[in-house]
């Protein structure tokens, strides 16, 4: 009986959720949309200064990964260079 509960509870939410969302934008203009979706969000910006302070080091992390990452792509990889005086022509 609990679970059965809990599900409807929760498709009562989603669906919620789902019909507030479909409303908002049905009856918008074409410009009204535009202008919507260009006004930034005041929850992204709370989310990136949240996530910075729980994982601080993170960002470091990122940085030092890609430093390596270009490194290895930078680095000459192939044929080892050949060790006598002079470098021998191949002939085609």
């Amino acid at each position: 009986m609990e679970y059965a509960l809990a599900a409807v509870l929760i498709a009562l939410v989603i669906y919620g959720i789902v019909k507030r969302a479909s409303d908002r934008y049905s009856n918008m203009t074409e410009q009204e949309f535009e202008a919507e979706a260009q006004r930034g969000s005041s929850i992204g910006g709370a989310m990136a200064e949240v996530q910075k302070i729980v994982d601080s080091s993170h960002h470091v992390e990122y940085v030092q990964e890609e430093a390596e990452r270009m490194e290895a792509d930078g680095s000459e990889s192939g044929d080892k260079p050949e060790t006598g005086p002079f470098p021998q022509r191949r002939k085609d």
